[in-house]
């Protein structure tokens, strides 16, 4: 379930409550005086590993990737293989 952020007008109380999608527009009440609350906006958090800031993305070689039975030149668009057989006899 989301956890979402709430902060109350009445004495200053910042909290977090988890709930369901459904019911975030809801106020909370704080747990501190008990009056309704009112959810604060925050930016998005990503968890995960980071990648280095330092480190770089493969480049194409200079005759394109080779990949999935075929060859993409350099400019080449993009697209997806799907399902495709295993390797061997048939």
């Amino acid at each position: 379930m989301p956890i979402y952020p709430f902060a109350c007008d009445a004495c200053g109380a910042e909290f977090e409550v988890t709930r369901k999608l459904s019911a975030m527009r809801e106020p909370a009440a704080c747990p501190a005086c008990g009056k309704d609350a009112r959810r604060v906006f925050t930016g998005l958090t990503v968890t995960g590993k980071a990648e280095a800031p330092t480190a770089k993305k493969p480049k194409a070689p200079a005759g394109g990737w080779s990949h999935g039975g075929h060859s993409h030149g350099p400019g080449t668009a993009g697209h997806t293989h799907g399902l495709q057989a295993p390797p061997g006899p048939r």
